[in-house]
């Protein structure tokens, strides 16, 4: 949903566009419970289950990072917002630079259909592009909602292609290859694999010390 050729936007005030959008309230408020009902027992239990072993320590330091980076989240997404006001387009996303993208700019919009978690579910997504077909930004109605592409699409007043047809994640990255953002790249995937090797091998290497040293 972003673009490293747009520029960061100053922080302006959500109130000060023609038109704002907020990530729809059933993201926010599911977020909040999975947090609530969810995350924190699971977090508990590891930690209390670690006590009686030597990896408590490092049970307890991972789940105080993975706390500290859902709280990061959450705050983001409750404070995240698109404005659009008579010169441009300000996207607060919930894992994108802050950035304000010139309404001149924005020459021509794609509405397309994707497959989400399985072939009975599809979702909304809406592609801007510049005169010469350069992708300017993506925003996803599974965050901001069908209403709200269509509140983008009408406060722009530019020319609109909509394809009904679904297609695959993989189709949509390839024909729309920048439109991914970061943490849809290889890098972040190989990034998240080697992290979780590191853990485990980890936690494995100190359990096997320990049990050595008895």
């Amino acid at each position: 949903m972003g673009d490293l050729t747009v520029p960061a936007a100053p922080h302006l005030r959500a109130d000060v566009f023609d038109v704002v959008l907020r990530p729809r309230r059933s993201l926010v408020r599911s977020t909040a419970l999975s947090i609530v009902f969810s995350a924190v027992p699971l977090a508990v239990a590891l930690v209390w289950v670690s006590f009686p072993l030597r990896i408590w320590a490092v049970v307890a330091t991972v789940v105080v990072v993975l706390a500290v980076a859902v709280g990061v989240t959450f705050v983001r997404l409750s404070t995240a917002y698109i404005g659009i006001d008579h010169d441009g387009i300000t996207i607060r996303g919930v894992v994108t630079a802050h950035r304000r993208i010139p309404r001149a700019r924005v020459h021509s919009l794609v509405l397309a259909t994707t497959f989400g978690s399985s072939v009975d579910r599809t979702m909304r997504e809406l592609v801007a592009f510049d005169e010469t077909g350069a992708h300017l930004f993506r925003i996803r109605a599974d965050v901001w909602g069908d209403d709200g592409l269509e509140r983008v699409v009408d406060a722009l007043g530019v020319q609109v292609s909509d394809d009904p047809r679904p297609v695959s994640a993989r189709a949509f990255a390839r024909r729309y290859p920048a439109s991914r953002a970061w943490y849809e790249q290889r890098f972040a995937y190989l990034a998240v694999g080697g992290f979780a090797v590191v853990l485990v091998a980890a936690l494995l290497l100190v359990e096997v010390t320990g049990l050595l040293g008895n």
